[in-house]
């Protein structure tokens, strides 16, 4: 059989198939076997504060996927790190810790106090949700910048930036990132889309727009982890947005993905991930491949070897 194990710089997952900051909650929501089975966690990010949320409605049923509008709901750091977390600790994966906040030095003083916990496997910096009223700082190549460098100088941890795909500056976004310090990109956030009830003429999501996740946005993702692996061919990319199978989990890999994030397919289905890990092991076993590292950014490299 194939080997699943990957590693590049300092991440070492058993599996490519990681969960997806969201909708696995903190990881210890789901049964531990399903969390054993994937190569790493990444938890619900969480804020300085505590934050409600949005307003109901939040969720709407989209043709191939779902409308979200969650807006970041956490309690907060320090309870996050008093009650939470330890329990993070405890799972049976890699665990790595979503952050988000307004301003580059809130945002450092919550890495830099995870800095003393050894058992972090990395911190990923969410500057992508699409569902709150600050400003997207992901579309900012400048902020961007700031936010990973005041991060990077407080943390040994491997650092990844979460970056929203539908803007146009995704790849300067994506240099300033890795230019200030950062050790890979996640691509990508889900993507702003609206729904209008045809009855009334209104928007269905109290915030009007929400962000657009399944089936639907795979070709978005698989369109920038692509060009991002074209543009950075040394960089980390974990592939996350719409794989739902492993027909799209091979197509994240072969774009140039290092890791796939499964999101909203563990709302459709909890156990996706760990299933998604034996199919490709099978694929792998059959296609005579001995390790995830000999599809990983073959689209750009001409393709399978296909008798």
């Amino acid at each position: 059989m194939a080997a699943l194990s990957t590693r590049r710089f300092a991440l070492d997952l058993a599996t490519p198939i990681v969960l997806a900051s969201g909708p696995a909650g903190f990881g210890f929501e789901l049964d531990g076997s399903l969390v054993a089975a994937v190569g790493a966690l990444t938890t619900k990010t969480v804020t300085p504060e505590p934050r409600a949320g949005n307003p109901q409605p939040r969720l709407v049923d989209c043709p191939s996927g779902l409308l979200n509008s969650i807006g970041l709901e956490n309690p907060g750091f320090a309870a996050f790190v008093e009650e939470y977390l330890p329990r993070v600790l405890d799972l049976p994966t890699r665990r790595i810790i979503s952050l988000a906040a307004d301003r580059p030095d809130e945002i450092g003083r919550m890495v830099g106090l995870l800095e003393e916990i050894s058992e972090i496997d990395g911190v990923e910096l969410n500057l992508s949700c699409p569902n709150v009223d600050a400003v997207i700082i992901g579309t900012n190549p400048a902020l961007v910048g700031e936010f990973v460098r005041q991060s990077r100088a407080l943390t040994t941890h491997p650092m990844f930036v979460k970056l929203p795909g539908d803007s146009t500056t995704m790849i300067p976004a994506a240099a300033a990132a890795l230019n200030a310090g950062a050790d890979g990109l996640t691509l990508i956030n889900s993507v702003s889309g609206l729904r209008i009830d045809h009855r009334i003429g209104l928007p269905m999501l109290h915030r009007t727009t929400g962000g657009l996740c399944g089936p639907a946005i795979l070709p978005i993702a698989l369109a920038r982890v692509y060009e991002a692996r074209r543009a950075f061919p040394d960089a980390l990319i974990i592939g996350t947005g719409g794989v739902t199978d492993v027909e799209g989990a091979i197509e994240m890999l072969a774009a140039g993905a290092d890791a796939v994030g499964i999101g909203y397919g563990v709302m459709a289905d909890p156990s996706l991930p760990a299933r998604l890990t034996a199919e490709l092991e099978t694929w792998l076993t059959e296609h005579r491949y001995a390790s995830p590292a000999d599809i990983i950014g073959a689209a750009h490299r001409g393709g399978f070897d296909v008798p």
